[in-house]
């Protein structure tokens, strides 16, 4: 088995630890780094690796730094279960929707004031949501709900018990 610390390393958001074993590939959380604009931007959309090279993902719960990505996961080719606590399922469902919806909303913003430094002549690039509601809408039916206290065979050498 190997254990690999991609977020909340040296930091305390954006949860994402990476379980290889058995063959398989299995992030523990996938959350939204939060912090300065450009660094939890760079963060956020620079999966350290393939969406479509991860078979499962266990959900510890639902705060955003710790279920905040999955729509990029889903969005960069992950096709597989997200296995949740039903109570997690049902505030990522809301949480998710209203990140996509802040994610919009302030690219909408930016993009407005970037439009003004272009009128006044300034090199601008247009900014893109890190999601949108269309991505979040691809991510919710993989939720995979695991009862409290009932442990879930997720594949031969891993399983998943929410307390």
């Amino acid at each position: 088995m190997k254990l690999t610390f991609w977020g909340a390393a040296g930091a305390v958001t954006g949860s994402m630890h990476l379980v290889e074993t058995g063959g398989k590939r299995y992030l523990l959380d996938c959350g939204l780094s939060q912090g300065r604009r450009k660094e939890a931007d760079a963060k956020n959309r620079n999966l350290p690796f393939s969406g479509s090279s991860i078979d499962a993902v266990l959900l510890s719960h639902a705060h955003i730094d710790h279920s905040g990505n999955l729509p990029s996961l889903v969005k960069h080719g992950f096709s597989g279960p997200i296995f949740s606590t039903p109570a997690s399922i049902d505030l990522c469902n809301w949480m998710l929707r209203d990140t996509a919806h802040i994610q919009e909303q302030d690219a909408e913003f930016l993009n407005k004031r970037l439009e003004k430094r272009k009128a006044a002549g300034q090199e601008s690039v247009v900014v893109e949501p890190l999601y949108t509601a269309p991505d979040v809408e691809r991510t919710l039916p993989m939720f995979q709900p695991v009862p409290y206290h009932t442990p879930c065979a997720i594949s031969g050498t891993l399983s998943y018990q929410a307390y």
